[in-house]
This record gives structure tokens, C-alpha cells and sequence, in this order.
């Protein structure tokens, strides 16, 4: 049994390095400030193997699982309201750093077997080769909690469009940011954007951090998705273009928030107030930045289509502005940022249609996660999803 799951950790590492590698990584001005996917890979790989052949690397704690969880996000709570203040103290910072670290290893673990039952839950073990009567989570459920890289994005400017995406050091600061998007911009053809994401799903895969407890076990069930995808025609056409990416995250947006919503109702999980891992002292938002955003989406893309650049230019600031006056601060609005963001499709204040349609899929699964990833994976493109839903369409008349 253990060398088949070393097998099949090795499958999963080199699916997923080939889809990763479809994009683009530059060299010239960004050279000192690409991330090495490579390092991580040689970093965590092992210890992914040694839990997949059943070592187990965990610090022993005699806390239970809900009170490891408790404390590793109340300190979380701690962490992002000490980074957000202008005092910020770095010896306070420092040690809650070190103290929430001591919980880091535990809650993986915890959040991974989590997840894995909720796969398992919604049938979609493997039964290992050579061994029929044993099944798995397929594939195994692999994270690390980090601090996932940023995320380069140049986007033409008379179109909403991904043409290029780099992967760049987490730890650059603002003004390198800055300075790197001038210079990938430079010209009157394309724009440059830089993100910080959520996660990645290299295997293992990068959850980030610094979020509270729902968004980490969201978005490790999101990256598990993309996981599973990798090794069907969906996942294989992951960066091949724009209709590609959008596809795969609608579906691991919907699917991962689906076996979150699985992993809540086993575990139910009740925090202390503002201890959850959330930014207590946020800005409350004044107004429905999705809406706000759904609508200035459409209205740049109106513009562009006729050829209105500066407009849209024009529009897309003056609304960051209102946004940041009630409350919504948006470091930088412009046509890279809608690529980026675009193609969750699933998510609020989207206007790609492909996530009304990948919706409807989910809604005539009967919300049965399960089925619905063993349809959505078969699906290349927009042509045979839309024949997927007639299909789905005409059963349900």
C-alpha cells in the first residue's frame, strides 16, 4: 500500500508542475523576483510523502482538536490586528508569530482529515491499485498553511484578458510592487497588476495563513478541487486560455464551497467573538462593493468594446475612490485586476456568464457535490458545457 501512494503522490507532483508551468515566467526586470515553485515543492514534498505512507510528523498536544483550533485563529486574530495598526509593535508581532506556529502542524492536520472526510463523504474515493478493498480520498487532501507568492498579471489595455501571469516573492513590499507594475506596463498597450491570492494549488497546496478559520477550510477544499480536476480533461486545460481558467475556477469555487459547507455540518466549529482568525477592526463597508463592482465591470467593458480607453481608465479610479470613501479600499482598479478576478465567475459580482451556467449544473445535481464534479470534470469548454446542461436540462423535464 505504501509504495502505491507514493506513486500516486509523485503522479499528482507531476500533473500538477506541468499545469503550472503553463504559465508564464519571465526573466529581465523580473528576475530577482520570481518564486521558485520549484523550492516549495522540494521543501514540503517530503513531509507530503511521509503523512502519505503514514508518518506522522505532529507535535504531540494534549488540547483537543476544537481548542487547537481556537487557539491557533484567536492568535491569528491577535496577529492581524497588531499588522494593521500604525503603531505596530514588531516584538509583539514577533512573539505572536512564534506562538501561533507552535499550533501550526496540528491544525493542518486537523483541517486536512477535515476536508478528506468531506470527500469521502461526497463518494469520491479511489480504489488503490492492486488493492480492491481499500479506498482513498482520491487524490489524497495535501496543504500547507503559508504565505502563498504574489501573482503578476499584465492584461492589454483595450481588453479584459490574462495574456501573461507570473509568479513573483511574497515578500516584496509596497513600493517594489509598485515600481515592478510601472515597469511591466510601460507603454500605451498593456497594464500590469500584482495580487496577493489566497491560495495555490501546487501539491501540497498553499493556503494562506492569515485568514480565519471558514476561509482556510474553504479554500483548502478549493485547492483540493483543482487537485482532482488535474487528472481530467477539465483540469488538463487549465491555462490554455482565458474560457479554460474560468471554467476550472467556477467549478473549484463551487465545489470547494460545497465540501467546506460538509466539514461545517460534522464539525461545527463556535469561536469566542472576533477569535475566529478575522480582522477585528476592519472598516465596516458602507455600500455592496459587489454590486458596485458588478457594475462597473460592465460598464468598462462597454467602453472598451468602443474603444473608450481612457474613459474606462477614467471610471475604473474615480470608483476605487468612492469605494475607498465608504469604507471598500481597493489598492488599484484597472484591466489586469478584472482578468484576475474574472474568472472566479461563481463568485459575487461576477458577469462572466459561464458562472450562471456552471450554477445551474450544480443546481440540477441536486447540490450533490459528488455528481457534480463527475460531470464538470469531463467539460473542455464552454460548447460542451453548454451541452452538458441541455442534456441535464431535458432529464429534468
Amino acid at each position: 500500500m505504501a509504495w502505491a501512494q507514493i506513486a500516486i503522490a509523485a503522479a499528482i507532483v507531476g500533473v500538477l508542475a506541468g499545469a503550472f508551468f503553463t504559465v508564464g515566467f519571465g526573466g529581465g526586470s523580473l528576475a530577482n523576483y520570481e518564486y521558485s515553485l520549484m523550492r516549495w515543492q522540494a521543501e514540503t514534498t517530503p513531509g507530503a510523502l511521509a503523512r502519505l505512507v503514514g508518518i506522522d510528523l505532529r507535535r504531540e498536544h494534549e488540547a483537543s482538536d476544537e481548542e487547537l483550533l481556537r487557539r491557533y485563529f484567536a492568535y491569528t486574530t491577535e496577529l492581524r490586528d497588531e499588522l494593521n495598526r500604525p503603531d505596530s509593535d514588531p516584538e509583539r508581532r514577533d512573539w505572536l508569530y512564534r506562538a501561533r506556529d507552535r499550533y501550526e502542524v496540528q491544525v493542518e492536520h486537523i483541517v486536512r482529515g477535515y476536508v478528506g472526510e468531506a470527500v469521502e463523504h461526497a463518494g469520491l474515493q479511489e480504489t488503490l491499485p492492486f488493492f480492491s478493498d481499500v479506498s482513498v480520498p482520491w487524490p489524497p487532501v495535501e496543504f500547507r498553511l503559508a504565505n502563498p507568492p504574489h501573482v503578476l498579471v499584465i492584461s492589454p489595455r483595450d481588453e479584459i484578458l490574462r495574456m501573461h501571469v507570473h509568479l513573483l516573492r511574497q515578500d516584496l513590499t509596497m513600493e517594489e510592487i509598485e515600481r515592478l507594475e510601472q515597469v511591466m506596463g510601460q507603454g500605451n498597450d498593456v497594464v500590469a497588476h500584482i495580487v496577493a491570492i489566497g491560495g495555490m494549488a501546487a501539491y501540497p497546496a498553499m493556503v494562506r495563513s492569515d485568514r480565519n478559520y471558514w476561509s482556510v477550510v474553504e479554500t483548502a477544499a478549493h485547492e483540493w478541487v483543482h487537485h482532482y480536476l488535474a487528472f481530467y480533461p477539465l483540469g488538463q486545460q487549465w491555462g490554455r486560455s482565458q474560457e479554460a481558467i474560468t471554467l476550472n475556477e467556477t467549478v473549484a469555487t463551487i465545489g470547494g464551497r460545497a465540501l467546506a459547507e460538509i466539514v461545517h455540518e460534522q464539525y461545527p466549529m463556535h469561536f469566542p467573538d472576533g477569535m475566529d482568525g478575522s480582522w477585528v477592526t476592519r472598516p465596516a463597508r458602507e455600500v455592496d462593493f459587489h454590486a458596485e463592482m458588478q457594475q462597473l465591470r460592465r460598464a468598462v467593458d462597454e467602453l472598451l468594446a468602443q474603444g473608450e480607453i481612457v474613459e474606462a481608465e477614467t471610471l475604473m479610479e474615480a470608483t476605487r475612490l468612492f469605494l475607498a470613501e465608504h469604507g471598500a479600499v481597493v489598492r488599484k482598479i484597472d484591466q489586469a485586476y478584472f482578468a484576475f478576478h474574472g474568472a472566479y465567475a461563481a463568485r459575487p459580482g461576477a458577469v462572466d456568464p459561464i458562472g450562471p451556467k456552471v450554477q445551474r449544473v450544480w443546481e440540477l445535481t441536486g447540490n450533490d457535490v459528488g455528481l457534480f464534479l463527475e460531470l464538470m470534470r469531463d467539460v473542455r469548454n464552454v460548447a460542451e458545457l453548454d451541452e452538458l446542461l441541455r442534456r441535464l436540462e431535458a432529464l429534468r423535464a
